[in-house]
């Protein structure tokens, strides 16, 4: 590989996360039930997290007893409640999303 290419390759790696903060931010809110364990927490965490542009799932405790309540920060202009239902796959039947809101 020659000297110019390169160097073309690293500025490359050094622009991307520069032009990926341009994108605009949405934060959706869920309100969800069936979360009982670490792992559930970690199963949930890691589904949402390959919807397109997700870069952080949060998971707390819920207002109502046995509830979570999930935020997720995206780039993707748009993330619905059965996308992310079905991010959950077979486990869906087991984690159920009651709300999904865009936050403002």
């Amino acid at each position: 590989m020659t000297r110019p290419a390169i160097l073309l390759l690293l500025l490359s790696f050094v622009a991307l996360p520069v032009l990926a903060a341009d994108k605009p931010v949405t934060t959706y809110v869920a309100e969800m039930t069936g979360m009982v364990c670490a792992g559930c927490k970690d199963h949930v965490t890691a589904s949402f997290t390959k919807l397109e542009g997700v870069s952080n799932v949060e998971i707390v405790a819920g207002d109502k007893p046995g509830t979570q309540k999930v935020t997720v920060i995206t780039t993707a202009t748009s993330l619905t409640k059965e996308q992310a239902v079905a991010a959950l796959g077979t486990s869906a039947s087991t984690y159920v999303v009651h709300a999904w809101k865009k936050s403002e």
